[in-house]
């Protein structure tokens, strides 16, 4: 069990890309009480050296070797931020040596990385939290509030629309384009903004047990760069539709007795586009949620990392699980990656995978384990490693 001292919870960030460097970074700073940067690392010196200089740290706290970060005895908590397929042996090394972990999303590339993670912090007795950050965003509380009361009556469908997402580069100094390439990613647009699915099972108030799914991608690319999805939880639904380009954003609850329908300026994509308005219809007629105008991009991200470190080490202090449990994230993967493998198959997928399955074992590309049919349209788009 990690042992945690009486002052502020000593982080060591692993990775400093711009997640870390724009947004962990300075969440970390504005919760002095709570936490405490003490260490870095990342293999790119020109990363590590952007890192150590937002953080404020001298050079000897800093290291090119993540081992070297988490065998240090001043650090009680390691906080993921590489590339997914590099998660799960910080995180398991992590909990090994007795420290707490908060890991950018998705948890793992493939789930039975994910798996490993979850067990390892188990054994260890530590916390194993993900950066689920979006159910920080105010309207999303005030969501939940509004289906807690009752208004809503009993919720049937939900509706995540995300179909305006830019094509974000990761950092430089290591692969930009990191994100096209399955084996590192573990899929598209649907995975880097899975967002959309945990917030799509957050507000139906269930776990889905069954899949659906359409992709497409841009010719020449190895994952999708559209993602339709449909999740079945115990007679309850939700479609989240997601996608690189210009399309609509907007969230839609429908319950027995009303509907919650959340809009963002221009109709756009969050958190590109603002939050605008929050509206409540039932018998009694339609209210507009009191809630203030949504903040840009940065500031909003950035409130909602610093809300999520700080949830992480209040979770930590009270013994108790943090907002998104490694258990928790582990699902929202396989409920990700069965959209994969249902548009690739043409029929619906169940979730949580057969540990022995390929799709457990190696994510999506595990696809090129099954029979996927010659004429599938993933199969002729070439995703995934398919061909």
């Amino acid at each position: 069990m990690s042992i945690v001292h009486s002052g502020p919870l000593r982080v060591g960030i692993v990775g400093c890309g711009n997640i870390a460097v724009n947004f962990h970074v300075p969440a970390c700073l504005a919760l002095p009480e709570a936490v405490e940067i003490v260490g870095l690392a990342d293999p790119t010196p020109e990363r590590l050296e952007a890192g150590r200089v937002a953080a404020g740290l001298s050079r000897e706290r800093v290291h090119a070797d993540a081992a070297a970060l988490i065998a240090r005895e001043d650090v009680d908590v390691v906080d993921v931020c590489t590339p997914q397929h590099l998660h799960r042996d910080i995180a398991i090394a992590a909990a090994g040596a007795g420290k707490h972990v908060l890991c950018e999303k998705p948890i793992a590339a493939a789930p039975a990385d994910a798996a490993a993670m979850v067990a390892a912090a188990d054994e260890a007795g530590t916390v194993l939290a993900v950066v689920h950050n979006y159910l920080f965003f105010p309207y999303v509380a005030a969501l939940r509030e509004l289906i807690a009361a009752g208004e809503l009556g009993e919720v049937r469908t939900v509706r995540v629309d995300m179909l305006g997402v830019v094509d974000s580069p990761g950092a430089a100094g290591y692969r930009p384009q990191w994100r096209k390439d399955p084996t590192a990613s573990g899929g598209g647009v649907l995975m880097d903004m899975l967002h959309a699915v945990y917030l799509a099972e957050h507000l139906l108030g269930l776990p889905a047990g069954r899949v659906s799914g359409f992709v497409d991608g841009a010719a020449g690319d190895a994952v999708e760069s559209l993602a339709l999805a449909r999740l079945e939880a115990d007679g309850r639904a939700a479609s989240v539709n997601v996608a690189w380009g210009m399309g609509e954003g907007g969230i839609t609850v429908s319950g027995t007795k009303g509907r919650a329908v959340v809009r963002y300026r221009g109709d756009g994509t969050p958190p590109w586009a603002p939050f605008e308005q929050l509206t409540v219809t039932t018998a009694a007629g339609t209210r507009t949620v009191a809630l203030p105008a949504g903040a840009e991009l940065g500031p909003l991200i950035a409130d909602a990392l610093r809300d999520t470190v700080a949830d992480v080490a209040a979770a930590i202090r009270a013994n108790r699980p943090p907002a998104a449990t490694g258990a928790q994230a582990l699902h929202t993967l396989e409920a990700t990656i069965a959209t994969y493998a249902s548009a690739a198959l043409g029929r619906t997928v169940a979730v949580p995978f057969d540990p022995g399955s390929p799709l457990h074992r190696r994510g999506v590309v595990g696809l090129d384990e099954l029979d996927v049919p010659l004429d599938s349209p993933v199969r002729r788009r070439g995703l995934f490693g398919l061909s």
